[in-house]
């Protein structure tokens, strides 16, 4: 299935969220209360500074076609594309690109390999910065390209820097996520 056949599927009867990996549909039970809370606050922390320096633009679960033939479609919990980033008028539901950052938001109930290998898939496709925001131990690990991993506990804030932003002076406590 293409990305184009995929978006024009009808949603799911059961509410499962779908995403398309390498030509085929795979379905997910909808993410609980804690992890919707949990991303409602990453996107209300970014989305000021984003604005305020017209850095780009920024969303929740959008998808995005980072791979053509097979192709592959994921629909980050929380992204953030930089200004020229996305091309709207090019007629595709979904831009072929992978979003400056992406947030996944990793449930209890989530294998940590599963959360790993899809940051992995961001960075080769092209994003700058993967955000996996673990709900069981409230951490935050950030994966740049090249390997470079690191992850922030409670007392630490990440920075401009760990977002991916061209501009200095972003801050976001992590203990911030989890409140």
């Amino acid at each position: 299935m293409t990305a184009e056949e995929f978006a024009r599927l009808p949603d799911d009867p059961d509410g499962r969220q779908m995403e398309l990996y390498d030509g085929e549909v795979i379905y997910m039970p909808p993410p609980g209360m804690p992890h919707g809370r949990t991303a409602g606050r990453i996107v209300a922390k970014l989305y000021p500074f984003i604005e305020e320096h017209q850095l780009g633009e920024a969303g929740v679960e959008s998808g995005f076609a980072l791979r053509e033939g097979p192709d592959r479609v994921a629909a980050p919990d929380v992204w953030f594309a930089a200004a020229g980033l996305l091309n709207d008028d090019d007629g595709r539901t979904y831009p072929v690109a992978s979003p400056t950052l992406a947030v996944e938001v990793v449930s209890a109930s989530t294998p940590d390999r599963d959360s790993g290998s899809k940051a992995l898939e961001y960075i080769a496709a092209g994003s700058q910065r993967v955000w996996l925001v673990r709900l069981r131990n409230r951490t935050v690990t950030v994966y740049r390209p090249g390997g470079d991993s690191h992850t922030y506990e409670s007392d630490d804030t990440l920075t401009s820097e760990d977002a991916g932003f061209e501009v200095a002076g972003f801050e976001l406590p992590v203990g911030q996520i989890f409140a």
